[in-house]
């Protein structure tokens, strides 16, 4: 969108706005107000898979341990832990919290909750978080409980034991699905307890207009850091252009400015606030069929396209080339060495070699979304260049993730976003054999090296050692190629001056607002 045309689409929506409200707000109150793009589905720790519902039931409920902004594991309803048994063995020490509605929070409901996650008549879609507790997938799959997955030894102890040692295992604690939740509440709301959660997290909810606002306001029986705001405004938005206008007459105090935007942000000479994202964007190959089957040809492909070029002129610069797989502030370095440059004349080598001089044909998928087609129409013709015809194939998300999970495209254009802080996360559901068809592994690729080193790093707690076997595991999948690497993306947001402390936090649950003020 040219300037002129943009400046007169948000005049007019900046008065649509205006009118709407009477005015714009005076900013001059200590409630923050912000913005989702969509809805919660619930609030409801058990069920909350959408990222409006995860980061709404963190805000409510407290883990035994929660993110901070930098993604580092903090103490929340547990005060402190021991680490027993070769990792075997946790031991959780409570310390004063309470739910909303006053009553103190105990190691029985630590238990509750976890054996309601796990439970199959919950049905929760996030029950594997805690699989890696003694007995929870028999408990899972209809055996009885095993008090030895979870147990309270007192009102403030809680002990778990796992199968196996599981480095990551904190991190799974302080995800959403694993929040705490009070146990008379959820049996007198039963499938109403999304609407109407009782947590005992630093926020708790006043008032949810739907299609309109979620306002939260502070839990005072919360057992952490207390904040001095009044409360937190989620609007729900879901024009991005409508936040804009928003923000600009300072009714929204955090926009994420989009990528089409950035360029308007930073000529204005706009403070912008940035991080990386945990996430990467990749063109998967399906390494089951020819010619994709072979590495040269994958690795021709990933010679053909000018990847960097992309960046600037498509995303304008919100990215960072991936060279590997795993997001570089959850790597150990060094990354892997380049290995794939933009050079045209070495990838039609690599197809004359593979058998193929004068290319061939393939599809591409890509789910419905406008600036995937951007990306898709760059690539097509830097693939063209190289005599292989790609003919790009759209379908909504429900039939697109249905044929990915099936290994149907020749090839399809996706993200992962990481549902824990661990470079596991990006290894060994996108790359172990197990994990072939919806588990993540959408490229049908096989290494037995690299599935025999994922699962020695799934139960290596020697953090050094643990990091090389990912960098080694990480080093093959990118000599192998079984994707098209692309970026690494960037996120970017504008603040309100009004507001103070705030940062963008790297996992999407890691920022609680205690430590922002206005």
């Amino acid at each position: 969108m040219n300037g002129k045309l943009r400046t007169v689409v948000l005049t007019h929506l900046c008065a649509i706005v205006l009118a709407a409200s009477g005015c714009a707000r005076s900013g001059d109150d200590a409630t923050v107000r912000l913005a989702l793009q969509t809805e919660p589905t619930t609030l409801d720790p058990a069920y909350s898979v959408d990222f409006s519902s995860g980061r709404m039931a963190s805000l409510i409920h407290s883990n035994l341990v929660a993110f901070d902004p930098d993604a580092r594991v903090i103490s929340d309803l547990a005060r402190s832990w021991e680490i027993l048994d070769g990792g075997r063995r946790y031991v959780f020490h409570l310390g004063g919290a309470r739910f909303s509605t006053g009553r103190s929070v105990t190691a029985s409901d630590v238990v509750y909750s976890v054996r309601r996650l796990l439970d199959p008549e919950t049905v929760s879609p996030r029950w594997w978080l805690l699989k890696p507790l003694k007995g929870a997938a028999a408990f899972h799959g209809g055996a009885s409980w095993d008090d030895e997955s979870a147990r309270a030894i007192d009102d403030s102890t809680v002990v778990m034991r796992l199968e196996y040692p599981v480095a990551h295992f904190l991190g799974l604690l302080a995800m959403p699905a694993a929040g705490i939740v009070c146990r008379e509440e959820v049996e007198r709301l039963g499938k109403g307890y999304g609407r109407a959660p009782c947590g005992s997290g630093p926020w708790s909810l006043s008032a949810w207009r739907e299609g309109d606002e979620i306002l939260l306001v502070p839990n005072p029986g919360y057992s952490g850091r207390r904040t001095a705001l009044a409360g937190l405004s989620f609007r729900i938005i879901p024009e991005q252009m409508t936040q804009i206008a928003e923000f600009e007459v300072g009714s929204l105090d955090v926009l994420e400015v989009p990528r089409a935007e950035l360029e308007h942000w930073r000529a204005a000479g706009t403070p912008l606030l940035w991080r990386e994202e945990l996430r990467v964007v990749d063109i998967g190959f399906n390494t089951t069929k020819p010619p994709f089957s072979d590495p040269r040809v994958r690795r021709a492909l990933n010679r053909a396209v000018d990847v960097d070029k992309i960046i600037a002129h498509v995303l304008f610069g919100a990215g960072t080339r991936s060279r590997g797989v795993v997001p570089p502030s959850l790597r150990l370095p060094p990354a892997p060495a380049e290995r794939y440059p933009y050079d045209p004349a070495a990838a039609k080598a690599l197809l004359a070699e593979a058998g193929f001089p004068n290319g061939f044909s393939m599809e591409i998928w890509q789910r419905e979304n406008p600036e995937a087609g951007r990306v898709l129409e760059s690539v097509q013709g830097y693939l063209a260049d190289v005599g292989v015809t790609a003919k790009l194939v759209t379908r909504e998300w429900g039939a697109f993730k249905e044929a990915i999970d099936r290994g149907t495209p020749d090839a399809f254009f996706i993200d992962w976003i990481a549902d824990y802080p661990d470079a596991e996360n990006f290894l060994a559901p996108l790359f172990s054999s197990s994990n072939i068809g919806g588990g993540g592994n959408r490229t049908g690729y096989r290494n037995a090296r690299v599935d025999s080193i994922l699962d020695a790093a799934a139960t290596c707690l020697d953090d050094a050692k643990r990091g090389g076997l990912y960098r080694t595991a990480e080093g093959i999948v990118y000599e192998d190629a079984p994707w098209l690497f692309l970026w690494f993306p960037e996120k970017y947001e504008v603040v309100s001056p009004r507001l103070t402390g705030y940062r963008i936090p790297l996992i999407f649950n890691g920022q609680r607002f205690l430590d922002v003020g206005v």
